[in-house]
């Protein structure tokens, strides 16, 4: 009886607040470091690295994922995956314009997508043509043409 009586009274007896603990302090990192890191990431062109995780990508720029997440939707306006997708579109195009013999698919692996059809599918959401039409595109209005797509 007295074991009932306890559970009870654990049911009915309300919980403590536990106190959230602060993260660790190698994660705790000032914008502005967060700033250079992500400077010299950007220079390094850690986009390029396919398959890394949100947290793996914080992790190398020696931050926690929730403090890098709160960066981004406060200081760049967007979160960290569009973010990249756009560096790595602006990335295939420069290399599509520069590289006019490359195979397209490559280009594609080579700025960060985890797969051809990967690439495909956010070049067309995203440029609206496939990377052949756009890098034709792109072609003619080198030539003196006008083009329909200006994304870079």
């Amino acid at each position: 009886m007295e074991s009932l009586v306890r559970r009870l009274g654990r049911i009915f007896t309300p919980q403590r607040k536990t106190e959230k603990k602060a993260p660790p302090q190698r994660f705790r990192l000032h914008p502005e470091r967060l700033e250079k890191a992500l400077t010299a990431w950007l220079a390094e062109k850690g986009w390029r690295k396919p398959a890394r995780t949100f947290g793996q990508v914080a992790e190398e720029l020696g931050t926690d994922s929730v403090t890098l997440y709160h960066y981004f939707q406060e200081r760049i306006g967007q979160d960290f995956r569009t973010w990249q997708t756009r560096l790595r579109l602006e990335d295939a195009c420069r290399m599509l314009v520069e590289e006019p013999d490359a195979n397209a698919a490559e280009i594609g692996l080579r700025a960060g997508f985890s797969n051809r059809s990967n690439f495909a599918r956010q070049f067309r959401a995203h440029i609206g043509c496939t990377p052949l039409q756009w890098r034709k595109e792109a072609r003619m209005s080198r030539d003196g043409r006008a083009s329909k797509n200006d994304y870079v």
